[in-house]
């Protein structure tokens, strides 16, 4: 009854926001940061470390928003964005062995968690938060500020039975709108980024994260989470080799951003209209 009460009344809420013709883009706003715990082991025997990536936006400078409900119009903020994908850049330092490990089929990811062999599990203590906001909002205005339940498992197939998926995360969120989970696909890193990074993480944000309803925008504008350190059967999910000369490691992030819902003319994916520069940083290795 809450869920239907709050649709209806964002809803009816788009038809009185006039539309925007001039925003800040998300890039602008982005920013990274990245940890990792533990130390570093050899090239021939990597220790496990745990990971930490926190990408968010800034959406709070200039004095707002301030509170967790209704409408704010004291933010710096831009127009009513969608993160479509997340691309985490992983040093060359790190070994990844999360094939090595149990995992679990997406439905019971997304139905029951609990069931999900415990190894298969691989999150530290997280936290996220959105903004709910209606499609041709003016900057500064949200509609609902909602934090995300994560629970990170290693993903075994797509349906139950199907074939084997490797080298994927599945990051289950859970909002007052929607449950859904963020797929995470390990490739190696191409391009300029080999330079710094051997491997990249690229995160698909599903459509229940970015318009929820008919006429909402969801921002993922805080996602503070990273994987354990751990073993299975001797072998670290993620091990860390030796520490480079430099004694730092290397993490990067960029967003690949849709404005207000956009899609493409076939309409069945996302119009990506910005793809945020990586942010590069250091972080040290001991």
């Amino acid at each position: 009854m809450r869920k239907s009460l709050l649709i209806a009344a964002v809803t009816a809420l788009a038809v009185t926001v006039p539309a925007a013709s001039a925003f800040a883009m998300p890039a602008e706003f982005q920013r990274f940061s990245a940890g990792v715990v533990g130390k570093a082991g050899t090239d021939k025997k990597p220790r496990a470390v745990q990971l930490n990536i926190h990408p968010f936006h800034d959406y709070g400078i200039k004095g707002g928003p301030t509170n967790k409900g209704g409408l704010n119009s004291g933010a710096t903020m831009e127009a009513p964005f969608s993160t479509v994908f997340a691309n985490v850049f992983l040093d060359k330092a790190l070994i990844f062995n999360i094939n090595s490990f149990p995992a679990c089929d997406l439905q019971t990811v997304i139905d029951a968690p609990d069931t999900c062999n415990p190894d298969s599990r691989v999150d530290i203590p997280s936290s996220a938060s959105g903004l709910v906001r209606v499609k041709g909002a003016l900057p500064g205005i949200y509609t609902l500020f909602t934090e995300l339940e994560i629970k990170t498992f290693i993903m075994k197939a797509r349906t139950p039975g199907g074939p084997r998926v490797k080298d994927t995360l599945a990051l289950r969120v859970k909002t007052p709108l929607v449950t859904a989970v963020i797929e995470g696909k390990l490739m190696n890193a191409t391009g300029s980024a080999k330079k710094l990074y051997g491997k990249v993480m690229r995160f698909t944000i599903p459509d229940g994260l970015i318009a929820p309803t008919e006429g909402l925008v969801s921002q993922l504008v805080d996602f503070n989470s990273g994987i354990k350190a751990d073993y299975y059967k001797g072998k670290p999910g993620i091990g860390l080799g030796a520490c480079p000369k430099s004694k730092k490691l290397n993490f990067g992030y960029n967003g690949e951003f849709t404005i207000n819902t956009t899609r493409n003319a076939d309409q069945k994916s996302w119009k990506i209209m910005q793809i945020g520069k990586r942010i590069d940083k250091k972080v040290p290795c001991k």
